[in-house]
């Protein structure tokens, strides 16, 4: 008779293809696992995806409900086959091969080795260096220690300094972590860093590596070494900006909790979640971190067949199961996604050439009705939010609101506790230290929360620090050609174009005069600019920049700004100087900047937020030219754009270049119509004159003419 909270079932066989003994098979080396018991790999992003780690090397796409074929090498190098680590970067397996790295891509079936080139400057191909701190934390009563190493940007002084790459000793673990919230830059650049390294080597041997392109290439991580420290792990955790090198000193003496397993028998859990924690766990030792969740549950299955079930939350709270499990066995022990356990074992079907999976079902709640003392029921009546699992960006100077629903039963004792993984995301301005692309992970559990309360875990939101994608700028458009009858929306669509003087425009946007050789014809796209703004030519104009996030408005923006006109015309100017603006040193403007560049100038990139440099920084350089134009704009300001005796059409692009505003590029592009000037005359100013003149003096003799004759009469 089955016990009570198990269930028996087997794989299915039907996915498993008969070989075709006709057709030779290429050379290929069965793999298999390094580790005596098997292990399991399951894929964070991917709750179906697992790697079983054995007898064989199994992947499993729909979590051993179906059989599988064994995973062999099929490439250039001749291996023996086994296997010492594996983990999912991206779309590929990255796995340790007789001391080497390969990547199994898991949708073309394809192996390709980690590469390395030799004496790649730092410069091209590292975007950050990685630093490491001072700040060495022992964990407690053990012979373990952390060192957090922190990502920062390079400096130009390390721009000289070629970085030997590649892999250069052979190696036994591969460390990444899946980010499957987002396919944002900043998420995808988690999910491609690739850490290696050589368990149990001493740590001044260098044997630790990093790749952030999916483990394709590979570059010496820097690290402060100590001759008596050995690894046992080192892992990416994005969420407190920081890598982690746990390691053993063994000059470190305790007599409370010695270490009594070798280095070998010490295995790192970085579970999923985002959380920066980990579990480590060894023959006679078992490490946990206290607000570590994967779904809130943790299963401990000792030597003999014993099984312990906790909530790995705020507080650490474990019972014993009654059942027993047969160790005799080789079983895996995994989640499902209904929170309940399951027990893999593998078995070889030797007419199929597969690997069938036997699963036991352990029902956690029937479990823990059988528990002495029974468990308690759960008090918690509701526990939820909308931002479970979201994930929410901050820009500089914003606000993020999150909001969960609980309602507890009566005497309840529970009560809600906020975490977060990186403190600093409570103040996110012009001077926090936090960097664009900076991760977070904010969590709301119940502090004294029973195993009893399987169903409710905690609510996460992740936040990264950068530009929501929704975030632009518009122009405010309340006077147009359009609503005053200059022109009408039909006119505009029907193949409208105009004329750019040759006399006011340079085609390559650096304000040379006589720079053009021909008049420029416009072709306007109501599309891009819809009607232009209407503004009349003796009227000093900014226009009116509004910031808005999705269809969103959200305020006027304050921030300095630069604006070009994308035709290169330069028949404009701008109210202030330099002195009328008070600036304390010499500003930027767009002829310095766009011949700074090194190939042909780009207004669109001349000027950004990147190198704007604010004239009211005292460590400028010192003015030179105080009447020079004055070429910022802000709303808050005095500063205006001046056109001449001009009546014509202007498309400007607007950038906002305060970098203390956003970390969003903000620009926009609209068109703007000038009216109200006196056509020029098309004779030169002196001729026209002259002809005034004499038609004066003849107007004059005919009327002395004329009033002589009537008075001779």
């Amino acid at each position: 008779m089955k016990k009570s909270g198990f269930l028996w079932s087997s794989t299915t066989k039907q996915d498993v293809k008969r070989q075709d003994r006709s057709i030779p098979a290429p050379p290929a080396t069965f793999l298999y696992s390094a580790e005596k018991r098997p292990a399991l790999v399951r894929s964070h992003c991917d709750n179906q995806m697992a790697l079983y780690m054995g007898k064989w090397i199994l992947i499993t796409m729909t979590l051993f409900e179906e059989s599988a074929i064994p995973l062999q090498y099929k490439g250039a190098d001749k291996l023996q086959g086994s296997v010492s680590s594996a983990v999912f970067v991206l779309d590929n397996l990255a796995i340790v091969i007789d001391g080497k790295l390969y990547l199994y891509s898991l949708t073309k079936g394809t192996w390709t080795p980690a590469q390395g080139l030799e004496h790649i400057t730092m410069s091209m191909h590292l975007k950050y260096q990685v630093l490491v701190e001072n700040n060495v934390q022992w964990f407690p009563n053990v012979l373990l220690s952390f060192t957090f190493c922190s990502l920062k940007p390079l400096s130009c002084s390390d721009h000289h300094r070629p970085l030997v790459s590649g892999v250069k000793s052979t190696v036994s673990t591969v460390s990444a972590l899946q980010c499957c919230f987002s396919k944002d830059k900043a998420c995808m650049d988690v999910s491609s860093f690739v850490l290696l390294y050589n368990l149990g080597s001493a740590l001044e041997d260098q044997q630790v590596y990093m790749s952030s392109n999916g483990g394709s290439s590979f570059f010496n991580l820097p690290m402060a070494p100590k001759a008596t420290e050995f690894i046992i792990g080192v892992f990416n955790m994005p969420t407190v900006s920081s890598i982690v090198a746990m390691l053993a000193d063994n000059q470190r003496k305790t007599d409370d909790h010695p270490m009594r397993d070798p280095l070998s028998s010490i295995h790192v859990i970085q579970p999923a979640g985002m959380r920066g924690h980990l579990i480590i766990w060894s023959p006679h030792m078992l490490l946990y971190s206290p607000n570590h969740d994967d779904n809130g549950a943790m299963a401990v299955l000792t030597s003999n067949g014993v099984l312990y079930y906790g909530r790995a939350g705020l507080e650490a709270t474990t019972v014993r199961f009654a059942s027993v499990i047969d160790m005799s066995k080789d079983n895996l022990m995994l989640f499902s996604d209904y929170g309940d356990l399951m027990l893999i074992e593998a078995r070889e079907d030797l007419l199929l050439t597969g690997v069938d999976f036997n699963h036991k079902v352990i029902i956690v709640q029937q479990e823990l009705t059988r528990t002495t003392p029974p468990v308690q029921s759960c008090p918690v009546e509701q526990f939820h939010s909308t931002f479970a699992g979201e994930l929410f960006y901050i820009d500089m100077g914003s606000t993020v609101h999150l909001s969960a629903v609980y309602i507890p039963s009566p005497l309840c004792k529970f009560f809600p506790l906020v975490t977060v993984t990186e403190s600093k995301l409570l103040s996110v301005d012009e001077n926090s230290s936090l960097r664009k692309g900076s991760l977070s992970t904010v969590a709301v559990d119940l502090m004294g929360r029973n195993v009893s309360c399987k169903d409710f875990n905690p609510l996460k939101a992740h936040i990264l620090v950068g530009c929501p994608p929704g975030k632009h700028t518009r122009i405010l458009k309340d006077i147009t050609t359009c609503t005053k009858g200059t022109f009408t929306q039909e006119q505009l669509q029907d193949n409208f174009s105009y004329v750019i003087p040759k006399a006011v425009y340079d085609p390559q946007h650096l304000f040379r005069p006589g720079s053009a050789s021909s008049d420029l014809h416009i072709s306007y796209s109501i599309t891009d600019y819809f009607c232009p703004l209407l503004v009349y030519h003796d009227t000093p104009w900014i226009p009116s920049l509004e910031l808005w996030n999705g269809n969103e408005f959200v305020e006027q923006v304050s921030a300095d700004f630069v604006m070009f006109e994308v035709n290169g015309m330069y028949n404009y100017q701008y109210l202030q100087s330099v002195q009328d603006a008070k600036c304390v040193s010499q500003p930027q403007n767009w002829t310095s900047l766009l011949s700074q560049q090194q190939y042909e100038p780009n207004p669109n990139t001349a000027w950004t937020r990147s190198n704007y440099k604010s004239c009211k920084d005292s460590d400028g350089p010192p003015i030179t030219d105080p009447e020079a134009q004055y070429q910022v704009l802000n709303m808050g300001t005095r500063n205006r754009i001046l056109f001449p005796n001009y009546n014509g059409m202007y498309v400007f692009k607007v950038i906002v270049v305060d970098p203390s505003y956003s970390y969003c590029m903000l620009t926009t592009t609209f068109s703007v119509y000038v009216y109200g000037a006196f056509p020029p005359h098309p004779l030169p100013s002196g001729l026209a004159l002259g002809i005034f003149l004499a038609i004066f003096v003849v107007l004059l003799l005919i009327g002395f003419f004329f009033s002589k004759r009537n008075y001779k009469k």
